[in-house]
């Protein structure tokens, strides 16, 4: 099993902070649903057979059991939580080494949390005192997912490096950054409602402070959903290669950094980058491309070493060089280095990586070359054309929004939820929340017609897609903006068939959304 790594040990220490206050009744909570052990794990284990999972991997009684010794019966007086979240992540791994992913766990978690009910509402009297055992289950939960989530990341790097399987690792950053990129909506949407409200300059600093690392944290799970998303289906858009190389070597950085250090060797990454025009291809393959040759790089250079990227403006092209100062190539081998199936690395590699890159710069309609020296080191060479000017309309001015307008927020996390509610309200707006696409549709034959509709994509029942999608059949010139954490990419062919206007990610910020909300309702005037 791996260990533990600083990731998850970094993430367990704020998580101790934040359970710090909630230690009695959580120490409490465990001993009186352990006073009925047997009933809570029959609970438990009933409502996880009505779950979803592979047959191979379907819970079992002594599964059930197992994860009890670590969910409750870790968590007693004596209990060093530091320890417990640890067991927690061990746990993680033991689960995902049985075949299990992150969405199967957070599954097992959601059971729990309703496994515990019964037993709750038996044991604390309804008022204050249930009130706090719910606001401690609250941070406990958001600590276990989150330990969990991180655990699966560490995983994730390990079988990026691997090359593992893009499929695999496309539902597990699906499910990672779904849950997550909740918990970060709520708490860039709280700090914005707080921030707005007090009028000390220092407390404001703190709040806008709140929100960065927030977002930056955002950030870092929409890299690597870029990496992993399909992108079969995806349309050629104009690329600012720079903001694209920025993120690949963020993106890398566990390999080149984290790794590399951890064998006690020192990789330099050096950026030289121009200012370049925008080329025209498929974001999602140049991204792999890239990724593909910093990981060669990396590889080249067992000992340790610099690679430098490089743009620079051609004529009419863009180039992108990578270098390393590793082992370097003959001639024989350079020449052959992009022949599928061509390798030098032995048992375990497939010779694949440089051919799919040759490909994939091919297919944008640019070239790719290598130069190499034996002990000199290697340049990868990507040019690129550039992408045609844009022709936009004239005038194309955001409107201003009037403040009566109305919003209807959907969304089936309540906290979630209620702070995208409670933020437009606090900004003017009339605003109705609902809780499902069903709600919605008849929240807007009811109470509509609303000017704006923000829906989240993942829902049950109907998704976001196909709320939209009745919500343009009662009112075409309903502005519809799909609010999502999950694949950073989304089909615009099916956006457009749904009728949605605009997409934001989760977290969201409520003067990004009123700024689409105005480029939406341009656009539809000159229509």
């Amino acid at each position: 099993m791996d260990a533990v790594n600083p990731l998850v040990s970094r993430f367990i220490q704020d998580q101790v902070a934040l359970l710090a206050d909630h230690t009695r009744t959580l120490y409490a909570l465990s001993a009186d649903v352990l006073a009925s052990r047997a009933d809570f794990v029959s609970q438990w284990a009933l409502l996880l057979e009505h779950e979803t999972f592979a047959p191979s991997v379907a819970p079992t009684n002594d599964a059930v059991e197992q994860a009890t010794r670590r969910f409750l019966d870790a968590l007693n007086a004596q209990a060093d939580l530091a320890r417990y979240l640890h067991g927690i992540a061990e746990w993680s791994q033991e689960f995902h080494a049985n075949g299990n992913d992150y969405v199967d766990a957070t599954r097992w978690l959601a059971a729990f949390r309703r496994a515990l009910l019964p037993i709750l509402l038996q044991q604390y009297s309804a008022g204050a005192e249930l009130e706090l055992v719910f606001r401690a289950l609250d941070v406990h939960e958001r600590a276990v997912a989150g330990v969990i989530a991180a655990s699966e990341i560490q995983i994730t790097q390990k079988q990026l490096a691997r090359g593992t399987h893009q499929r695999a690792v496309g539902r597990l950053t699906e499910g990672i950054a779904h849950a997550l990129n909740s918990t970060l909506t709520i708490i860039v949407g709280r700090a914005q409602i707080l921030e707005e409200q007090v009028t000390e300059e220092a407390q404001r600093e703190e709040l806008r402070a709140i929100q960065k690392n927030a977002r930056a944290g955002a950030d870092s799970l929409k890299r690597l959903q870029q990496f992993a998303v399909k992108r079969e289906t995806q349309e050629p858009t104009r690329i600012d290669v720079n903001v694209l190389i920025n993120d690949v070597v963020q993106l890398t950085r566990f390999r080149w950094r984290e790794d590399a250090e951890a064998s006690g060797i020192t990789i330099d990454v050096v950026k030289d980058l121009v200012p370049v025009p925008p080329v025209l291809g498929n974001a999602g393959h140049l991204r792999d491309a890239l990724v593909e040759l910093i990981l060669n790089s990396v590889e080249a250079m067992p000992l340790g070493g610099l690679l430098t990227i490089r743009t620079e403006q051609l004529e009419g092209q863009v180039q992108i060089a990578v270098t390393d100062r590793g082992e370097g190539m003959d001639d024989a081998t350079s020449t052959r280095a992009t022949e599928a199936l061509f390798t030098t690395k032995g048992l375990g590699h497939i010779g694949l990586g440089l051919s799919v890159v040759a490909n994939a710069v091919r297919q944008m309609g640019g070239t790719f070359a290598l130069e190499s020296e034996q002990g000199r080191g290697t340049t990868a060479l990507i040019v690129l054309p550039i992408a045609p000017q844009l022709q936009l309309p004239a005038d194309l001015r955001p409107t201003r929004i009037a403040r009566w307008a109305s919003i209807l927020v959907v969304d089936d996390e309540p906290m979630v939820r209620d702070v995208a509610a409670r933020t437009f309200l606090l900004r003017g707006f009339r605003t109705v929340a609902a809780d499902s696409g069903a709600d919605a549709v008849r929240l807007f034959s009811e109470q509509g017609p609303f000017q704006v509709v923000i829906v989240d994509l993942g829902m049950p029942g109907m998704n976001g897609f196909e709320t939209a999608r009745a919500i343009k059949n009662q009112s075409p010139r309903t502005i519809v903006i799909l609010m999502t954490g999950w694949a950073a990419e989304l089909d615009t062919k099916k956006m457009r068939e749904a009728g949605i206007d605009r997409a934001i990610a989760k977290p969201f910020d409520v003067d990004q959304v009123i700024q689409l909300i105005s480029e939406a309702l341009a656009i539809q005037e000159k229509m």
